[in-house]
């Protein structure tokens, strides 16, 4: 056997090190063996040496400019985030090839990461026809039909992924995720325990099944396992122990730390209080845009600003985290009609600022965080929301950011802006304490007014967050909140927003 059939031979082992020698010892005598530059190549690929791969792969491709060469070199200039030239690579094998089914799978990959996803759909049905046994063609199919809230072709595609593999774990995560989308909610549990009974450790198993149980009022069981929602490069490490109501306090120090997002901080915040049952001091990290709101807790020693230097302290607890450690239940739900107040001066100024009028106020809020992953389902453009807005009123905008399409008809429209004015969470405490009536999408500025005891309606997507529930349209969380519900996937047509 000669130096490169053993070459070859070990690299199908995957026992690259030796494989690398002996094709580079190959290729002192033989330069032009564009095989054993490619297959070298591929070696320092999988050793993440992108530099070096690429120098060799482009030598092969000199020598014999062959399809699977310019697809290996897509490849490694994906691996460099190198996109419009990977791009370009793969275009090129399949103009050499156009039947070459790993290229065109590789360009849907990419156009898919790209955001380009009508292409990439396009792409993904060309490779499965040319491999109808590529199951994770069938899947990605699957995420982008989901994405586009085509959800029962999403799931057609993820059956015939596992028709394929049916161990395919990330499929029944996905396929559970979709189910949960449809509020399909039992059969969504059965493909996580399908996904978990194959790894048990599977964080986003776990987690996302965690959202369907809380979704399903298991409060219990479901803030149990949404401690899964860190991944091991998220979690925050102290030295000190994590307390869930299972140690003393007396005497000591906790650290409450937030850990998700606005709207999250201002719902589970109401926990602090419930510290008044121990004696101990309380030390609060929050970040800055939420401090002065806060500052008004009562049973907090300190509060810290998120990135400051912290005080000693002897245990910490997440935020997000105290509704297990109290082992809360849909029962149990602290829920004041009002644990949050806007300062008094401010709401003074902002009352005259708005002036006068015999017509009631009402707050409205359209857009939320437009990087939230379900932004697509639970914000409307202004111009529709519009459309329901009856006359007799006066409107004022309780966000600070406008998206470029909903510019315009802000412009055009009698509502009242003041979003420059908005500096933190207590003015716009202040502003939503001058209103008679809140209707808001599924954002923190809703979660605020709930806290503030303000009458609020929440415009929830056909398939809510976790914390709203199904099928009601009061909260526990919120006494003086009313839910409406999309009827329909995608229609906000059908409310008559104020009675």
């Amino acid at each position: 056997m000669n130096l490169f059939n053993q070459a070859f031979d070990l690299h199908k082992k995957s026992k690259l090190i030796e494989a690398k020698e002996l094709y580079e010892k190959f290729l002192e005598k033989n330069h032009s063996h564009s095989d054993a530059l490619h297959l070298l190549a591929l070696i320092y690929y999988s050793l993440s040496l992108h530099v070096k791969a690429i120098e060799l792969v482009q030598k092969a491709i000199s020598i014999k400019p062959h399809e699977i060469y310019y697809n290996s070199l897509g490849n490694i200039l994906k691996a460099q985030n190198n996109f419009d030239e990977a791009l370009k690579m793969y275009e090129i094998a399949l103009s050499k090839n156009p039947e070459y089914a790993e290229a065109c799978y590789n360009l849907a990959n990419l156009l898919q990461e790209k955001n380009k996803l009508d292409e990439a759909m396009e792409m993904y049905a060309k490779s499965l026809l040319l491999n109808p046994h590529n199951a994770t063609a069938f899947y990605n199919l699957g995420i982008i039909l989901h994405a586009k809230n085509r959800h029962n072709e999403a799931i057609a595609m993820y059956k015939k992924a596992l028709a394929i593999n049916p161990n395919y774990i990330d499929v029944y995560i996905n396929f559970g995720i979709t189910l949960n989308a449809q509020n399909r909610v039992d059969e969504a549990l059965l493909m996580y325990e399908k996904a978990l009974s194959l790894d048990s450790n599977n964080q986003k198993a776990q987690w996302n099944k965690s959202f369907t149980l809380l979704l399903k009022g298991d409060l219990v069981e479901g803030f149990k396992l949404y401690e899964w929602r860190y991944s091991i490069a998220q979690k925050r490490n102290f030295s000190q122990a994590l307390w869930l109501n299972n140690i003393s306090l007396d005497g000591k120090t906790i650290l409450i730390h937030t850990d998700q997002g606005y709207g999250d901080s201002i719902q589970f915040c109401r926990y602090i209080e419930l510290f008044s049952e121990f004696n101990c001091n309380v030390i609060f990290e929050i970040e800055k845009p939420l401090l002065s709101l806060l500052s008004q807790l009562q049973g907090v020693t300190q509060f810290v600003e998120k990135g400051d230097k912290l005080p000693e302290f002897d245990f910490h607890c997440p935020l997000m985290t105290l509704p297990l450690a109290f082992k809360t239940d849909i029962t149990s739900i602290p829920a004041k009609k009002n644990y949050l107040s806007a300062d008094p001066k401010k709401v003074k100024e902002w009352s005259d600022r708005l002036g006068l009028t015999c017509k009631p106020k009402i707050g409205i809020v359209w857009s939320g965080n437009p990087n939230h992953n379900n932004d697509h389902n639970r914000t409307i453009e202004l111009a529709q929301m519009l459309q329901y807005l009856p006359e007799g009123f006066e409107y004022i905008s309780l966000q600070k950011e406008i998206r470029e399409n909903d510019k315009d008809a802000l412009q055009n429209s009698k509502i009242k802006y003041f979003g420059d004015e908005l500096h933190d969470f207590s003015d716009t405490a202040a502003l939503c304490e001058n209103m008679d009536l809140v209707i808001s999408v599924d954002t923190s500025v809703a979660h605020l007014c709930g806290a503030l005891g303000k009458e609020t309606y929440i415009l929830l997507p056909f398939s809510p967050d976790w914390r709203w529930l199904l099928d009601r349209d009061d909260t526990p969380w919120y006494p003086t909140v009313r839910l409406l519900r999309q009827k329909e996937l995608g229609k906000w047509d059908s409310y008559n927003l104020i009675d």
